[in-house]
Parts: C-alpha cells; structure tokens; sequence
C-alpha cells in the first residue's frame, strides 16, 4: 500500500491492528504516525514505544490491553522491529487472528524479511506502507513548500544543490532548511551561493564542484580545484577517490542498456543521474576505462609516495578533459 491509499482507507476509518512502516524517511512515517492517531480520534492519546530486539511479545500485547482515560495508549509503536527476536515475532504472529480492539501496532523499519510469519502476514493483509523518498518534481515542490512555511523562497538551483550535499532524506533536508532560515534571516531568498555557504564545508563543496568540471570536461576549472584542495589540506588519496566514483558513474550511465534504471544502478537520485547521463555523453566508453586505469597509476603513487603524485593527478585531469583527441595522455606510467 502506499502512502496515499493509506490515507484514504484512514478517513473511510478502514482500520487494521497492525502495520508495517518500511522504507527510509522516517519523517514521513512519523507524520503517517500522526495521522493515524488522529485517525481513531485520540490525538490526545500516548504513543507507547518499543524497540525490536528489547521488547518482548507480552509487553506489546499488554500495552493494547492498557484502555486508561487519564492517560490511554492510542498507538504502539516497535522502532527496529525488523531486530524482533523470533519467538517474539512468532508469538505476535499466533495472536494475530485473536486480538482483541485496541490500539493498532506500528512495526517501524526501513526493511523487513517477509520469510517471517509475522511481516509476511501483515503485509498479504495489506497493512505494509513504503515511505521512500519522492520523485524529483514532488521532492522540489516539498522543497520550496518547507522554505515558504519558514518564510523564504528556495531558487531550483539551491532545491538541486541542497539535494546533492544533503541527500533525500526529508528529515535531514527539513532541519537544514531550518538551519538555513536562522544564517540567511527572516525572508531572505535562499540561493545557491547561500546553500553552498551554509550547508556545506568549503572544501566538500569544492570536491563536488571538481567532479563538475571533470563532467563538463572544464580543464583549467579543474585543475584550479584540486590545487585549492590540496593547499586547504585535502588529501590525495580522498581525491582519487572522489574522482574515480564520479568516473565509475560515467561509465555505468554510458555502458547502460536502454531504459535502464539508472537512479538504482548510480545509487543516486532521478534527477542526479539524468545531469550524470547528459555528462557522460561527452566521453566514450574507450575514453572512461583509460581514465580508470590511468587513475590507477595516480593512487599507487599516492600511497607508496613514488613519484609527484599531485603532478600525476594533474596531469590526469588535463588528460582526462581530452580524453577523445588526446588518449595517450590518460596513463600515466608505471615503475
């Protein structure tokens, strides 16, 4: 079930007595949380909270039986209820059939293993809700939702740059929207000059602007990069590895079969791994495994200390930026 139907059963007050919360935005399960609660009209009610792995069967199965007025259990929550012991989990599952009304039970985890009675159960009686992160178009519209609700406009640059050094999970992404209000101040419009400021460390911001030039093949921008890196006290080895995952990218998105998912096999978001697509059009697949290979040469030198290696790794990026005319260029010697 989705998170949408889930809402539409809630207001038919299409109840079940337990649900598994999966997927990775805890936000969204915790607004779902709200929902539900209000939903069986105890807004004012405890949600009583376990922990998979602590918790036993018992304890669960009491706290339903707990009909208080001064202080009443609208809903159970077992966060890490994936880590549920098996006899507990079993137990659950044998009681299902028999439980008596009371308040339903969330089982809260980013995955769960469905060989198991007790979530293979819960999910074929359609009580399983995802909450994955959106799409891109509603993650931005969420974006400049959140930035209106605290007074500022979010250009789509910033939405794009705040995604990239955040991620999609929509809790982090909420509280440093909520950071940026305070730095910026009431009003002020949030760009990606700001976002780039205030989100980001200098030099995390610049190793992700390097792996943009080395995209847009933008040599003399590049190589600027990486000596303000090294002179700000980065270390080669962590550069060698930025670039070769942002080159592994490349690659992937060229080598790709058509209509392939390539926000799974990129592990990034939609919108990330079209910009990734469009950038590695401008190589060839010949060109990218020679950078791979020549990148090799450059972290050997890294790290047995033979050799310049930020003169290597220079070289690399001009390479590298003319991969396509210049090919012998891409390796840099070995012994």
């Amino acid at each position: 079930m989705d998170p949408a139907t889930f809402r539409s059963r809630l207001r038919d007050k299409k109840l079940l007595a337990v649900y598994l919360f999966s997927g990775d935005q805890d936000l969204l399960k915790a607004e779902a949380l709200e929902e539900l609660r209000r939903a069986i009209g105890a807004e004012q009610g405890t949600i009583r909270k376990f922990f998979g792995g602590t918790v036993e069967a018992g304890e669960i199965l009491e706290a339903r039986q707990n009909l208080s007025l001064l202080d009443p259990v609208a809903v159970i929550v077992v966060r890490q209820a994936a880590r549920l012991r098996k006899t507990d989990a079993d137990t659950l599952a044998t009681n299902l059939p028999t439980l008596p009304p009371g308040p339903p039970i969330v089982l809260w985890d980013e995955a769960f293993d469905k060989r198991g009675k007790l979530f293979s159960e819960v999910a074929r009686a359609g009580g399983e809700i995802e909450f994955s992160a959106p799409k891109w178009d509603a993650l931005a519209r969420w974006l400049h939702g959140e930035a209106r609700r605290l007074n500022h406009e979010i250009t789509p640059a910033a939405a794009e740059q705040l995604v990239e050094l955040v991620g999609v999970d929509l809790l982090r992404l909420r509280s440093t929207l909520e950071r940026l209000s305070i730095a910026v101040g009431s009003g002020a419009k949030i760009d990606e000059e700001c976002v780039a400021e205030q989100v980001a460390s200098s030099r995390l911001h610049a190793i992700y602007e390097l792996q943009g030039a080395v995209d847009e093949k933008q040599t003399l921008r590049a190589v600027g990069l990486l000596r303000r890196l090294i002179d700000e006290g980065e270390e080669l080895p962590a550069l060698v590895g930025a670039l070769f995952a942002e080159i592994r990218r490349l690659l992937i998105a060229r080598e790709a079969p058509p209509r392939s998912d390539l926000a799974r096999l990129l592990e990034v978001h939609p919108f990330r791994a079209k910009k990734i697509t469009e950038a590695a059009k401008r190589f060839s697949p010949l060109g990218l495994r020679r950078a791979v290979d020549g990148l090799a040469d450059v972290d050997l030198a890294s790290k047995t200390g033979r050799g310049d290696a930020q003169a290597a790794l220079e070289h690399w990026l001009i390479a590298v930026c003319e991969s396509e005319r210049k090919p012998g260029l891409l390796h840099v010697g070995r012994g």
